[in-house]
Order: structure tokens, then C-alpha cells, then sequence
């Protein structure tokens, strides 16, 4: 059996919205396999940082083997990516019918602040929410910001939906 053809067999790209931040594939697990532990109850975040990681879990899914796995090869490998501030991304749908992403990339005094067993960060340093529409995006954004504000200051920068092409 594939991964891609099975339990990866319906997946979307979403591209990094910007340059600091990784790419997405989700991954639309199947009923059979869905989770309410997942985004929507029903989908896998892959979190990809460089085009080396894409063609590694593009091999991966298409690689032949006896039983299902988790593709989660990139969950426990820690990013490459540092920051000092907080970074919450929107992630657009790639197409008609996929969820809206929130991607935050957690600078790490506050990542070492949670236990390492519960496992909320990937890669160390990533949480992400799916949403099915903006506005359900919007609020828990609005939610996030006002949690943050009471503990240290939070500073936020409206980006233009194009940043240019330099």
C-alpha cells in the first residue's frame, strides 16, 4: 500500500504567505481515520520548511509499504526556522472546499514553557488551527491576540495581501 493513495490520497499545498514562514501540505484524512484529535476532526498539517522536505514527504507518501503510518516524519524534527516574536500566519485555501490555516511560529522561551510530552509544538516551534471560513479564522486570531496582550506586549503589522514581487 501508498500513502497516496490511501490515507493521503486527497491533499492541497498551501503556499508560505510569507517568506519567513514554511508551506503546508494538508492532508485530508479519510472518515475511516479521522480523528476529533485533528484540525476539523479530519485533517493532517505537514508542516514543510525547505524543498528538500517536500520531495522527502512526497517520497515518503508514494513510498510501498505493508501497513498504514502516521506521516509524521517532520513532527518531531525541529525547525530550522528562529524567531523572537510570535508570527501568526493565514494560510488561504488553495482551492474551493479546504480550510483557511492559522500557523504560529512560537519563539522558543515560549515553547519551553510547555511539558515537551504534550507535544502542542511541532517541529518545536509550530501550532496550527484549520477553519472553515475567514471569519471563524479572524476570531480565534482576535481570541489569540487578547490572550497574548495579558501577558507580554504584542505588537501587530497588517501585511498587504500582495507584498510585491522583489
Amino acid at each position: 500500500m501508498r500513502l497516496l493513495d490511501d490515507l493521503a490520497a486527497r491533499r492541497a499545498l498551501y503556499g508560505r504567505p510569507l517568506a519567513t514562514m514554511p508551506d503546508v501540505l494538508l492532508i485530508d484524512i479519510p472518515p475511516v481515520y479521522a480523528s476529533p484529535s485533528l484540525p476539523l476532526g479530519r485533517y493532517y498539517p505537514v508542516i514543510l520548511e525547505t524543498d528538500a522536505e517536500y520531495a522527502e514527504i512526497t517520497a515518503f507518501l508514494a513510498m510501498e509499504r505493508s501497513r498504514l503510518v502516521v506521516p509524521d516524519l517532520f513532527d518531531h524534527r525541529l525547525s530550522a526556522l528562529r524567531a523572537d516574536d510570535i508570527v501568526v500566519a493565514r494560510y488561504p485555501p488553495p482551492r474551493p472546499e479546504w480550510p483557511w490555516l492559522m500557523l504560529c511560529r512560537w519563539p522558543a522561551d515560549y515553547a519551553i514553557m510547555v511539558p515537551a510530552q504534550d507535544e502542542h509544538f511541532a517541529r518545536g516551534a509550530y501550532t496550527s488551527e484549520a477553519f472553515e471560513t475567514l471569519d471563524d479564522l479572524v476570531q480565534a486570531e482576535a481570541r489569540l491576540v487578547e490572550t497574548l496582550g495579558s501577558h507580554r506586549p504584542v505588537h501587530l503589522a497588517v501585511l498587504p495581501e500582495t507584498l510585491g514581487t522583489a
